[in-house]
């Protein structure tokens, strides 16, 4: 018992490490907000209620994390060790939870082609850079894909996979601090993380569809978030499910996935967007549909009661 006690809180304090550096580079270094959302993120409801399941969030940040230093690193020395990390770290992440590895993953995929994107720059003068990242990222899906063939995934959901929870599922985050208070069965699997969903999202596609400034952040994590939306909301055909691995993760683990892409893009345009978007007129409607949203969504029958709403 106290080799599992230790191993979480040396996960919990690794977590905590891998997402003040992510925010780091989502928010331009700017270490209050990078403090803020790894606080939001690592004493979510979803990493407490789920920390012996929550792996491939440590390794998906990990990854990320050292995806960007080997972009932005100039000395090959320090690239190759990193490169190393990339390569473990992608055949160990095969070994977690296999419905956040593949949920999560579609976020972490979205981050990281933002950070290659961002800085192409650093690849025209440097061949080399070119091909160590290349091959790193070859031999992470190479050695992903033989991990999943030949002993597939040590944790597998219990749930049904093809359940679709309906648009009230994805507000999870609005009733996680009171699990601990209500003998609610299985808490992990209604644990979220507080994003304020689906205001991010909805203000990404506007400010995209109004602007065509830092699009290469909001484009990808937008189409991931949408994607992953649909999938909870109305599920896929199984055709599309299996092609994007989404058949091998429940509804309800994808929502995590949804509110964490959400998180990161409120952090990204507190730091990164200055201009006004609206005036207070427009968010103080903006406000009233959202509050009669919150109002009519359905929630959990422990928590549909007036008091809880």
């Amino acid at each position: 018992m106290k080799i599992e006690v230790v191993w979480l809180v040396i996960k919990f304090i690794a977590l905590i490490f891998a997402s003040f550096e992510l925010f780091s580079i989502i928010t331009n270094k700017n270490k209050k907000m990078s403090i803020a959302g790894t606080i939001v993120l690592a004493f979510s409801g979803c990493v407490m209620w789920n920390l012996d399941k929550i792996d491939s969030l440590i390794l998906g940040e990990i990854i990320t994390v050292l995806i960007y230093k080997i972009v932005t690193e100039s000395k090959i020395k320090k690239i190759i060790p990193m490169m190393l990390g990339v390569i473990l770290s992608s055949i160990v992440y095969m070994y977690t939870f296999r419905p956040f590895a593949i949920s999560f993953g579609y976020v972490f995929f979205a981050l990281i082609l933002w950070i290659i994107t961002k800085n192409r720059n650093e690849f025209k003068n440097n061949k080399l850079k070119i091909i160590l990242l290349s091959l790193t990222c070859v031999i992470s899906v190479i050695s992903a894909i033989c991990a999943e063939m030949f002993f597939k995934s040590i944790y597998m959901d219990n749930i049904q996979n093809n359940l679709s929870i309906g648009f009230s599922g994805v507000f999870t985050y609005l009733y996680t601090p009171l699990l601990g208070f209500n003998d609610v069965k299985d808490p992990g699997l209604w644990a979220g993380i507080i994003s304020a969903f689906p205001i991010p999202m909805c203000l990404a596609l506007y400010y995209m569809y109004k602007k065509e400034e830092h699009s290469e952040f909001l484009l990808p994590i937008t189409i991931v978030t949408v994607l992953e939306t649909v999938y909870c909301i109305s599920g896929f055909p199984d055709v599309i499910s299996k092609f994007t691995m989404l058949s091998g993760a429940s509804a309800m683990r994808v929502v995590p996935a949804v509110q964490l892409a959400n998180l990161f893009i409120i952090f990204y345009f507190l730091e990164n967007v200055k201009e006004t978007l609206f005036s207070v007129k427009h968010v103080m409607r903006i406000t009233v549909v959202a509050i009669c949203v919150l109002v009519i969504i359905r929630y959990p029958i422990q928590f549909a009661g007036k008091g809880f709403l």
